[in-house]
C-alpha cells in the first residue's frame, strides 16, 4: 500500500493538538485541508482514526495503534528534513582540507578565519601530506579541498579541478647573518656554503632538479625538509640557504636576504577540488570566498 507521507504528518499533528483548528493555524492549511487528510488516510487504511468529542477529536483505539507505530519515524524524518536543510543553508557540516601548513596559511588562512566568523556551525578538518597523497584522498571523497604548489605533476583525477589562484618565482635565501661574510658569493661553485632544500618529491624540488640539470649546476643538500616552516626556521637560524618560492617567504621578508631568482621557473598555487557538482555546499561557499578573493 503507497501512503502519502504528508497524510502521516497530518494525522500526527491532530494527534497532537487533538483539535482540527489548532492543527490547520499549526501547519498552515484550511481545516478543510486537514479534515480532507485525515478522511483519506482512513479510505486508504480502512478504518476511523478518530472520534469527536466536545474539545475536539480523540483517537479510536485503531488510530493509537498506528500512532505508536508511525509516531518515531515521522519524528526521525522530520529530524532528518531539518538535519539536510542545515546543511544546505551552511548551518552544519564539516570541510576537511589537505595541504601543507605553509601554503594553507598563506594561500587561504586568512579567509578560513573569515569563513568560520561568517559559518560558526562548520567545522573544519586539516590533513598534511603530500599533494599527489592528497589528491588521491581528494579523487576518493575522504577530503573536500587541497591547497597545493603546482604545476602539479603527478596523476590526473577526471573528478578533480584545479585551479592557480596567483604566481610566484622561485629563490635562494639566506640571512644576513650567514652572509656576511661571504663576500662575492659563487651560490653554486662555494664547497663551503651549506644548502636546506626542499626534500624530493616535492614539486619544489622536482622543479630545482630540473633547473640544476638544465643547467649542469650540482648542488649537494645538507639538509632537506618535506616541512616548509622547519625549512624557513633553519635558514633563519643562520643554518644555510634556502630555496623556496617568494611568496611563502613574506612573512619572513625584512629578515632575509633574496640571493638568486629562477627565471624562467614561475610557481603557482592553487586549489584542487571535486568538480562543482559533487562539492557540499558549505565546500561550495568557500571555494566561492577563495575565488571572489583571487579572481575578483
Amino acid at each position: 500500500m503507497n501512503v502519502d507521507l504528508e497524510l502521516y504528518r497530518v494525522f500526527c499533528e491532530v494527534v497532537k493538538y487533538k483539535n482540527i483548528s489548532k492543527t490547520a493555524d499549526s501547519i498552515g492549511i484550511s481545516q478543510s485541508a486537514v479534515t480532507q487528510s485525515i478522511k483519506k488516510l482512513e479510505d486508504l487504511l480502512g478504518g476511523q482514526l478518530f472520534f469527536r468529542n466536545k474539545r475536539g477529536v480523540e483517537l479510536t483505539e485503531e488510530g493509537k495503534k498506528l500512532y505508536e507505530y508511525i509516531d518515531d519515524s515521522i519524528e526521525t524524518m522530520n529530524n532528518a528534513e531539518n538535519m539536510f536543510s542545515q546543511y544546505i543553508d551552511v548551518e552544519r557540516g564539516m570541510i576537511r582540507i589537505g595541504g601543507g601548513s605553509t601554503i594553507i596559511s598563506s594561500l587561504i588562512g586568512d579567509l578560513l578565519i573569515e569563513f568560520i566568523k561568517k559559518y560558526p556551525g562548520i567545522e573544519l578538518s586539516i590533513t598534511s601530506g603530500l599533494s599527489e597523497d592528497l589528491l588521491k584522498k581528494l579523487s576518493n571523497g575522504e577530503i573536500d579541498l587541497v591547497a597545493l604548489n603546482l604545476p602539479y605533476l603527478g596523476k590526473e583525477y577526471s573528478n578533480i579541478e584545479i585551479e592557480e589562484l596567483r604566481k610566484s618565482k622561485f629563490c635562494f635565501f639566506a640571512t644576513k647573518k650567514y652572509l656576511e661574510d661571504k663576500k662575492d658569493i659563487d651560490l653554486f661553485n662555494d664547497p663551503n656554503l651549506k644548502f636546506v632544500l626542499p626534500k624530493f618529491p616535492s614539486i619544489k624540488r622536482k622543479i630545482l632538479d630540473e633547473y640544476c640539470q638544465k643547467n649542469n649546476i650540482n648542488i649537494t643538500p645538507h639538509y632537506e625538509c618535506s616541512n616548509s616552516t622547519i625549512l624557513k626556521n633553519m635558514v633563519l637560524n643562520d643554518i644555510g640557504i634556502g630555496f623556496n618560492n617568494i611568496t611563502n617567504l613574506k612573512d619572513i621578508k625584512d629578515k632575509i636576504v633574496i640571493i638568486k631568482e629562477l627565471d624562467g621557473y614561475e610557481t603557482g598555487e592553487g586549489i584542487a577540488t571535486l568538480k562543482k557538482k559533487i562539492m557540499n555546499k558549505a565546500t561550495l561557499e568557500l571555494v566561492k570566498m577563495i575565488k571572489n578573493k583571487y579572481n575578483g
